[in-house]
């Protein structure tokens, strides 16, 4: 595996696998969401009105749209979901579980800001650039 500059992994994800996605239902089509292979990238990198998404995170569940919930803690924190850590959107999942299946609301901002907080991951380079975050319990 071929790591660039910038601490990525090159990035083996091609058309032909998003395509084996959209065919197996766990992400939608081109048409609806314009999806685009990152080949050719040597790093995640989002336009305005994109994100980035991993294979594995789609393989596992994670599908967008997302939540208004999950938009606005990132938009809270100023990262985008490939800063976090997978343990982190088990956290994000458990918790909409639990509001929605036990406590039967939608997920709370202020309750969740209550029981976890994000541990971001500074670059050793440039301390304002985010490498990764985790969330944690309080």
């Amino acid at each position: 595996v071929e790591i660039l500059a910038s601490g990525w992994k090159k990035c083996k994800l091609y058309e032909p696998d998003i395509v084996d996605l959209v065919e197996m239902r766990l992400l939608q089509s081109r048409a609806v969401i314009q999806w685009h292979s990152p080949e050719g990238e040597d790093r995640p990198y989002e336009g305005s009105n994109e994100i980035v998404l991993f294979h594995a995170y789609v393989e596992r569940g994670l599908a967008v749209p997302t939540s208004d919930f999950f938009r606005g803690l990132l938009w809270h924190w100023g990262i985008q979901l490939h800063h976090l850590t997978q343990n982190s959107i088990l956290h994000l999942a458990i918790f909409t579980n639990f509001c929605e299946a036990f406590l039967g609301f939608e997920p709370h901002f202020d309750l969740f800001r209550h029981l976890f907080h994000l541990v971001p991951y500074a670059s050793k380079v440039e301390i304002d650039v985010v490498r990764g975050a985790n969330i944690q319990l309080r």
